[in-house]
């Protein structure tokens, strides 16, 4: 190489690395008014129960299932749309799509249209995580895609603080048809800017190796059953991140029905004990993620495997504590540990898989969390707190959905154990 040609790749690389932290922050700012555009139910849970007459069960539908099942349906075609075309531009067309839909349910005038225009939110959304994470990997190198990763999804806790904190403010104001019409808006403009201002990353470009062609579905299903440290990481993340969206939907009903809170109030306190807290942890587990895992997937999963299990820990004392004081306590222990185990579990399913198929095996372990993690946990602790009965009963239902942290905590144990295993086999 030419002195005159080294000179030119030291000058790129500045340029190339603001580029990749300039579509990240895109990236992450889609998520957030993503996030924001699916938790809106979360927080009218209790006016949408009062207008259309709703049981508990049909709040875990519309909060679960309305969003998961299309969602599913639709995460396979969007994995192979990733996979094989730019990125940017299916992020960007869907985005538009479902921003327009999360508008359209303020026109929703029975819980049938409610439901409708959810699941053409959920069919829509499909590839935003899925192609994020695969672009992150084509923009940071092994030892930063902790950080990366985590600060993405520090969206899911920015979002939680704003459309807890906005939202109650605008539903105590101006009602929850307005929550729908303003959430929608900032994604359109954040498609058209992913869309003309970015470029697609080389595939492959830090992993060591040459771009591969996509590989079919076929033979990403094949990838994940002949890895058992894959198995156990997509496990984990859809347990955990289960429980998550579980807490988000009805925590604020907890703190209505068990501690009396008046419904806006415990919109903010969840904005602000869940959705900053959270951040916090997002943001520093990425950063002490990769300084000690050093990009080794095995030693990353320790992180999300530690952070579950303590998520569990305090998430049973908020539901336990007999004050207002001591459950809001618990319930910003809980939300720093929620942080914790979302990036760094992601990141992992990132370090695992390979970029030509990285979007396909994303969209499948995405399947996984949304259909049975967020859609049967979400329901799941609808359907207990109804089959219990009586005023406490979201207590008890929320303490046993709780339990399934130490499950994904377990696997992500032995999602480390099998990659150091597969690890010291091959060296």
């Amino acid at each position: 190489m030419s002195p005159a040609s080294g000179m030119k790749v030291q000058a790129e690389e500045p340029v190339a690395a603001t580029r990749s932290w300039y579509m990240l922050t895109l990236l992450a700012l889609v998520y957030i008014f993503g996030s924001i555009d699916r938790a809106v139910p979360s927080v009218i849970v209790e006016p949408l129960k009062a207008e259309f007459g709703l049981t508990d069960s049909q709040l875990g539908f519309l909060t679960g299932f309305a969003y998961s099942i299309p969602f599913a349906l639709a995460a396979l075609p969007g994995g192979w749309l990733l996979d094989r075309f730019d990125r940017r531009a299916v992020l960007a067309a869907t985005g538009l799509i479902w921003s327009l839909l999360t508008m359209a349910c303020a026109a929703a005038q029975n819980f049938t249209m409610l439901v409708l225009a959810r699941m053409g939110v959920g069919l829509t959304e499909a590839p935003a995580s899925p192609g994020s994470l695969s672009l992150i990997g084509d923009l940071f190198p092994k030892e930063r895609r902790a950080t990366a990763v985590s600060l993405y999804y520090a969206g899911t806790a920015t979002a939680q603080m704003i459309v807890f904190l906005v939202g109650g403010w605008l539903l105590f104001h101006m009602g929850w048809r307005s929550l729908f019409l303003i959430a929608g808006i900032p994604a359109l403009i954040l498609a058209a800017l992913l869309y003309f201002t970015c470029k697609e990353p080389r595939r492959g470009q830090f992993d060591g190796s040459e771009a591969k062609p996509p590989v079919s579905y076929r033979e990403a299903f094949q990838t994940i059953v002949g890895s058992l440290p894959l198995r156990h990481a997509i496990m984990a993340n859809m347990l955990s991140t289960g429980v998550n969206y579980a807490v988000i939907v009805w925590t604020i009903s907890f703190l209505f029905r068990i501690h009396g809170m008046d419904h806006e109030y415990a919109a903010i306190a969840v904005g602000i004990g869940i959705g900053a807290v959270m951040m916090l942890g997002s943001v520093s587990s990425g950063i002490v993620a990769d300084r000690y895992a050093k990009g080794d997937a095995a030693r990353l999963a320790l992180l999300p495997a530690m952070g579950t299990a303590s998520m569990a820990v305090f998430g049973i004392l908020m539901c336990v504590m007999p004050t207002l004081v001591t459950a809001l306590t618990s319930m910003a222990a809980m939300a720093f540990f929620m942080g914790i185990n979302t990036g760094p579990g992601y990141a992992v399913l990132v370090s695992m898989t390979s970029s030509n198929m990285r979007g396909s095996i994303l969209s499948i372990a995405k399947i996984a969390s949304i259909l049975i993690g967020n859609g049967v946990l979400t329901y799941f602790t609808g359907a207990v707190s109804d089959a219990i009965g009586g005023p406490g009963s979201i207590r008890w239902a929320l303490l046993l959905t709780m339990l399934f942290l130490f499950w994904a905590s377990f696997h992500f144990v032995m999602a480390a154990r099998s990659k150091a295993v597969a690890k010291l086999a091959t060296s």
